[in-house]
């Protein structure tokens, strides 16, 4: 079969397109043809630090949205010529390829009316945002959230499902993705370029800043987060951890929650990555009844997913993009 694979850690300049076996599905696993793949940042970010359990060549895509053309032993709820989407394994040989293999449990059909291509935009960046917010928290109606990056896919996502939870949403983007961002849900939307964010956030709730603020940045807007948080509140930490050295203890009393979805597959924490798939059936039934939409920006073949990730790691996407197997 035809992958994109690397055959040695360090860059996305390595990604080769290569000639290799067709995998059998082990016990409890399903193959799945391969339709579409989304990209992630956690992609390229791997590929230049792999993990240690990758074999070579290394086909990366956590993210893949296919048709099962077998299963192994022991599979009872898929069969050939199930349409399904769902979130890779990082240490293992992912969706870059014309077929790929995946765990029965973390499975999701196809939501309806959607294409291979929009149900490939969902796992990683749908599935943060909505462990974040529906397994780390109970939302409640009226209470403010602060979204960093709302343009980008975990963060659109993440609008929207604070949105069909009835929170009052701040978020930041550069100008040009301001009607984007509006469009999801949110309220507010700060200039991160030009604008001092946390006045701008304190500003807006009249002093007593947000009940949730959720970073897909770094350690620097994560820290920033302790200056614009109400107390007890909710600091989600898609990327970085904020540096602890900065805050005050006793003056905010915060919650801090990293968010690390993929990383369930190497704790071997069974009840965890069975929720993987439950979590992909359930953003899936919000996709099916168009209460969420999937982003999608750019449609690319299998041969330009090096450049599409290069996009993806200049901070230059709006949204998802996903490859076309």
């Amino acid at each position: 079969m035809r992958a994109l694979a690397v055959e040695e850690p360090g860059s996305i300049d390595n990604l080769k397109i290569v000639e290799v076996p067709k995998l059998e599905p082990l016990p409890g696993q399903v193959r799945v043809k391969v339709h579409a793949v989304g990209l992630n940042p956690v992609d390229y970010k791997l590929i230049e630090n792999p993990l240690p359990e990758w074999e070579y060549p290394h086909i990366s895509g956590l993210d893949a949205a296919g048709v099962i053309d077998n299963v192994g032993t022991g599979v009872t709820g898929w069969k050939p010529g199930d349409k399904v989407f769902f979130h890779g394994s990082l240490a293992h040989q992912g969706g870059f390829a014309e077929y790929t293999l995946a765990a029965e449990k973390v499975l999701a059909p196809l939501p309806e009316r959607w294409s291979f291509t929009e149900a490939a935009a969902l796992p990683t960046p749908a599935l943060t945002a909505y462990q974040a917010l529906h397994r780390k928290l109970t939302m409640k109606r009226g209470q403010t959230i602060m979204i960093q990056a709302g343009a980008g896919a975990v963060g659109g996502f993440a609008i929207q499902l604070a949105s069909l939870a009835g929170l009052n949403i701040i978020t930041t983007c550069s100008p040009g993705n301001n009607e984007h961002v509006m469009q999801l849900g949110a309220h507010k939307v700060i200039d991160y370029n030009t604008e001092n964010v946390v006045e701008e956030v304190h500003r807006y709730t009249d002093g007593r800043g947000v009940d949730i603020a959720m970073d897909m940045v770094g350690k620097q807007t994560a820290t920033d987060a302790f200056d614009y948080l109400a107390f007890n509140g909710h600091l989600l930490c898609a990327v970085e951890l904020p540096d602890f050295s900065q805050y005050d203890p006793k003056t905010l009393a915060p919650s801090i929650h990293e968010i690390a979805l993929g990383f369930v597959y190497r704790s071997d924490d069974k009840e965890q990555i069975v929720d993987l798939g439950n979590m992909a059936k359930e953003v899936g039934q919000l996709a099916a009844a168009n209460k969420i939409i999937p982003m999608v920006e750019k449609e690319i073949s299998l041969e330009n997913i090096p450049e599409g990730l290069q996009r993806i790691k200049k901070g230059r996407v709006r949204g998802n993009i996903v490859a076309r197997i």
